[in-house]
């Protein structure tokens, strides 16, 4: 043993301090409630902080991931809407008529023509669709009235002067597989 350093003596009455042993040397004394470690309450306190961090973090990561899937789709859905856009500006324009077939007429073909586009991936099995809703002229009750859309607006044919547009707006509407998103786009058509 060396002299002036203070060893470890384990007895039953330890307490903290230093003690003079039977042969003269001092020994350190341990600690009669235990080793200073961490009890039962607070190791039980620090995994519930972990645990409160941990489901944190995760929400983050939920809410982070569905808004990615949802802006995703959106997307997805706006590129359907304009290459059905594509599609219903590259036909020819179908004319209205007095009797108001033209417009069912008008609709019918540009919804075929919106219809020949690609859905997108993982969209065309699940009932995802793209659609022309409606079909207005553009038009005016008298000479002095505002221009306005209608779907009664109706200037071609006999009775009628050649008009050099006969403009259409044409709506679009394109729905993902479970309904959840709704692109609609408005077109202008015309000669």
């Amino acid at each position: 043993m060396q002299v002036g350093k203070a060893e470890p003596c384990v007895r039953p009455d330890a307490c903290v301090g230093v003690l003079v042993d039977g042969d003269g040397s001092a020994c350190e004394q341990e600690d009669a409630r235990g080793d200073g470690g961490f009890g039962l309450v607070e190791v039980i306190t620090a995994i519930a902080l972990m645990a409160l961090g941990v489901v944190a973090v995760m929400s983050g990561l939920y809410a982070s991931v569905t808004a990615t899937v949802v802006d995703r789709d959106h997307a997805l859905a706006f590129s359907w809407l304009n290459a059905g856009a594509d599609a219903v500006h590259n036909i020819a324009r179908v004319p209205c008529t007095a009797d108001g077939s033209g417009r069912t007429d008008a609709i019918s073909a540009y919804d075929a023509a919106a219809r020949t586009t690609t859905p997108p991936p993982g969209w065309s099995v699940n009932g995802a669709t793209i659609s022309v809703t409606n079909v207005e002229y553009l038009g005016r009750a008298s000479v002095d009235s505002e221009f306005e859309w209608g779907t009664t607006w109706c200037f071609e044919g006999t009775g009628f002067d050649a008009s050099p547009l006969y403009t259409q707006r044409v709506s679009l509407e394109v729905r993902s597989p479970d309904g959840t998103i709704i692109e609609t786009m408005q077109m202008v058509k015309s000669e």
